[in-house]
């Protein structure tokens, strides 16, 4: 292997990784990971994520909120309103550019960041967006992203219980342009579905929530990005310090 092509995602200068937080409702994955970086900082470790700012397509949702609670800056722009101003419908490719303009001029007015986490952001990004901030947005799936019965507006919950799976797994993967999940970095550790049907979907999304999305986001975040602990390649492959990650990714062993 030519170490000379692996070059690091983030390379940390010692201090906090700066950290733009995107969501657009309760933002529970965005309190995850805030707790986890106050616990950090009150251990006296250097190197770990500081949220500098949330945005918002939706103003005034509650994980803003949350976050102006926190003394967070929040920068919200209103996705509704655009499109309605432009009466383009929200799905349009040349509009989404627009829009997605508008927030990085909007993002890097407050601060050039280090790191994208989508936590909840129900907004797909542009190639824009995605070639601007190449390697540095990160997003989760509450599902197996390497399983093949995957399909779109269906609950990864209810796609497992009708696939017969005996347990699922969420996943920490980096947005890439024209992919629907990009390089994928870590699953959770096997959630049982034993016992559940479909109609109980909403227990099974909470404990997808609680044993695994509010574990691994949090972990992959701190623990590997500020780190400095992931790489890449010329060819887009992710390296954890070094060594080839496989197409499962990492597999959380907390």
């Amino acid at each position: 292997m030519d170490i000379s092509r692996i070059t690091p995602i983030y390379a940390h200068p010692g201090k906090p990784m700066s950290i733009a937080v995107f969501l657009s409702g309760s933002g529970t994955n965005f309190l995850a990971i805030y707790e986890e970086q106050k616990r950090l900082e009150k251990t006296g470790e250097k190197n770990y994520g500081r949220i500098d700012l949330v945005f918002t397509n939706v103003p005034n949702c509650k994980g803003a909120k949350l976050a102006e609670e926190y003394g967070i800056p929040v920068v919200s722009v209103s996705s509704r309103k655009f499109f309605d101003l432009l009466e383009k419908h929200p799905d349009d490719d040349g509009a989404r550019e627009y829009y997605d303009a508008c927030v990085i001029v909007a993002l890097e007015e407050h601060c050039i960041p280090d790191l994208i986490v989508l936590a909840g952001y129900r907004r797909r990004l542009s190639n824009l967006f995605l070639s601007r901030y190449n390697n540095k947005v990160v997003n989760l799936y509450p599902g197996d992203i390497t399983k093949d019965y995957l399909i779109k507006g269906v609950e990864a919950s209810v796609q497992a219980i009708r696939a017969k799976q005996h347990s699922i797994k969420c996943s920490v993967y980096l947005e890439r342009e024209n992919e629907r999940f990009g390089a994928l970095i870590i699953q959770s550790k096997p959630i049982s579905l034993e016992g559940y049907t479909e109609a109980d979907k909403e227990a099974v999304n909470q404990k997808i929530r609680e044993e695994g999305e509010w574990k691994i986001f949090p972990y992959a975040v701190h623990n590997l990005f500020a780190k400095g602990c992931l790489e890449t390649d010329e060819d887009n492959n992710i390296y954890l310090e070094g060594v080839k990650l496989e197409s499962d990714g990492l597999q959380f062993g907390g």
